[in-house]
């Protein structure tokens, strides 16, 4: 999309550029040149991912690649040929740290389209100011992922790039963006998650349609986003509502959207009964807000939802009853406390899609019932500081699909009956089946799902 070949004539009635791309993607992996991992679910994210095929992409790279300027790959760690660098319309580079020699040579080309700078590995790599990015003119797609950046400021040049269309600095070490990036005029998509700060000026950018942030009010000054002149905006992934925007209503419009709450309302069950109304939120997390009561279910509500984590709603009715229906649900993580009733039941037939659950602190829990026929498809389950839980359901023996249960800081009484102490325990049938089982009880596993907890908080 960034350079231009989806076109906008093949659009249908109501399809994005978006949905054009998703047609021709589907039509390469019909003709065995593409191989693809298909959502099971079919949603706005249609594709988990893409890759070429072995000898697609040898036969791209050697003869469209290199001999018509297409597209040149440098692995720097395989020790990559350079030989097109000056001709090549497209530049991947693989490399642990910046090759001065390489980035002198890389400013020789100054017709250059999309260049992605590609670390192979996990480790914080410096990068120099080397390249003056202002001198390529036509560049449309710029990829600095990962990078350290000197003086922790986005290198020189950016802001010149009027065709720039694509922008990534996720995981960058920049401490600030600079303003001047909001008046690129043709960017379409910025990705800046776990950048530092972000300047308040969204609804500036007037042909934006797809941004990923995953930022807190820190990382904004402080400040409300402001959304209402971004009239192209598709796509919102992970954005805080209360620390960083207040007006949602602009964002819920969007086909696709990804939503943290987190707002110090006194009872936020009006807010959630507004979010899940709307069928472009995918994922939803909710924290540090109370929500007494879930919104019951309707036609209209929670269609979309494929994850859901509550995290310290107090819910004050078993939230089974009500999340058991949703039809997409795949993801549904309660943590910290987040009902606070005795009793817990999962009625047949109910959660046709989930995949995962987690259970964590409910601290006033002490029966949870499955009935046969109620998560079928479940794979994995995670029970975690549940000190008042007897035991686990009868009906876990049941579900086939179960491929992973962690059992982590729960009471000693619960753990022997589950665990095998001086021979088998006398819940231990009920989830013998299942391949992989871990159960934790020392204070270094406390610690273990201590950080899994601000990991999903943070």
């Amino acid at each position: 999309m960034a350079e231009g070949m989806i076109c906008s004539e093949d659009k249908g009635r109501g399809e994005s550029l978006r949905d054009v791309a998703e047609r021709y993607l589907f039509e390469l992996a019909n003709r065995c040149m593409v191989e693809v991992e298909i959502d099971e679910l079919p949603l706005y994210n249609r594709f988990k991912s893409c890759r070429l095929r072995d000898m697609i992409r040898d036969l791209c790279l050697s003869i469209k690649g290199k001999k018509e300027g297409f597209l040149e790959v440098i692995d720097k760690k395989m020790g990559g040929e350079e030989s097109s660098i000056c001709k090549t319309n497209r530049l991947a580079i693989h490399m642990e740290g910046v090759d001065n020699d390489l980035s002198y040579r890389t400013g020789e080309n100054k017709n250059i389209r999309s260049f992605l700078f590609l670390k192979p590995d996990w480790r914080d790599t410096f990068w120099y100011n080397y390249i003056t990015f202002g001198i390529f003119k036509s560049l449309k797609v710029l990829v600095l992922e990962g990078y350290t950046f000197e003086n922790i400021k986005l290198p020189k040049g950016i802001e010149k790039l009027k065709l720039l269309k694509l922008l990534s600095l996720e995981n960058s070490g920049v401490e600030e963006l600079p303003p001047s990036i909001c008046k690129l005029p043709y960017l379409q998509t910025l990705n800046v998650k776990n950048t530092m700060r972000l300047p308040n000026c969204i609804d500036k950018m007037k042909r934006l349609r797809h941004l990923f942030m995953k930022d807190d009010h820190e990382r904004i000054g402080g400040e409300k986003l402001k959304f209402e002149g971004s009239n192209e905006l598709e796509m919102v992934d992970d954005i805080w509502v209360g620390d960083v925007v207040d007006d949602i209503t602009h964002l819920l419009k969007l086909p696709k959207m990804d939503m943290d709450v987190n707002t110090n309302r006194e009872d936020g069950s009006t807010l959630f009964r507004r979010l899940v109304m709307y069928h472009s939120l995918h994922y939803l997390r909710i924290t540090h807000c109370r929500v007494s009561k879930l919104p019951a279910y309707e036609v209209q509500l929670y269609q979309n939802v494929i994850e859901l984590q509550l995290v310290g709603t107090r819910i004050e009715e078993d939230p089974m009853e009500i999340l058991e229906k949703l039809p997409m649900l795949r993801v549904l993580g309660l943590w910290r406390n987040p009902y606070v009733g005795r009793e817990m039941v999962c009625w047949a037939t109910g959660f046709p899609q989930l995949r995962e659950l987690v259970l964590h602190r409910l601290l006033n829990l002490m029966g949870w019932r499955v009935e046969k026929g109620a998560m079928l498809n479940r794979s994995s389950l995670l029970i975690a500081e549940c000190s008042k839980l007897k035991m686990i359901p009868d009906e876990l023996e049941f579900i086939n699909t179960l491929q992973e249960l962690r059992i982590i800081s729960m009471p000693e009484e619960f753990v022997k009956r589950v665990g095998v102490v001086d021979g088998e325990g006398e819940d231990y049938h009920k989830i013998r089946h299942i391949p992989d089982i871990f159960i934790y009880t020392n204070y270094r596993c406390h610690l273990f799902i201590t950080i899994i907890d601000e990991c999903i908080i943070n």
